[in-house]
């Protein structure tokens, strides 16, 4: 195995048992309403119901990784000419690895998604917890960070499959 692809897999792995333990965590913390969107002057103004919440983020996990899994135990089925990738006669005479960088990309996508989820989890459970104080704080790195995530993980898969693919020594 390679470190690239081990990297992946304890990611998505650690993604997975994060995700899990912040959505029972942020579940048990918040009170049965949670405010999910905010005034300017820090009020909040949208609220909804925990188990709304906790539900519709079980739903959303729940697709993202059965969608994502079963594109990638489908993807080595599909017809090589039929991929729209650079160099694709190259990829096409070296398909295993093509298959584990896609392999790979999808499981980072998963992991890229169930990250930002949780993360989003502990930001919302953080300023439900604050809202008694009269400024919110501690949420504004949230967007860019999630946001380099997901770029990140989008943009690896056109790079990596305009390079060559790499020789077998």
């Amino acid at each position: 195995m390679k470190v690239t692809t081990f990297a992946i897999r304890l990611w998505r792995l650690a993604s997975l048992i994060g995700f899990a333990s912040l959505l029972i965590y942020t579940y048990v913390s918040l009170e049965t309403t949670v405010a999910v969107g905010f005034t300017p002057d820090s009020r909040p103004d949208v609220f909804i119901s925990r188990d709304y919440l906790f539900y519709g983020c079980v739903a959303i996990f729940l697709i993202n990784n059965t969608l994502i899994n079963t594109l990638t135990k489908l993807f080595p089925k599909a017809s090589g000419t039929a991929l729209p990738i650079p160099n694709q006669q190259l990829w096409l005479q070296n398909r295993t690895q093509l298959n584990e960088i896609f392999q790979n990309w999808f499981y980072c996508l998963m992991a890229a998604v169930n990250t930002v989820m949780a993360l989003a989890l502990f930001v919302l459970g953080k300023l439900n917890r604050q809202l008694g104080s009269t400024s919110l704080s501690g949420h504004e790195w949230l967007l860019p960070v999630c946001t380099a995530i997901i770029v990140i993980v989008v943009v690896s898969l056109p790079i990596r499959l305009a390079m060559k693919p790499a020789v077998d020594e």
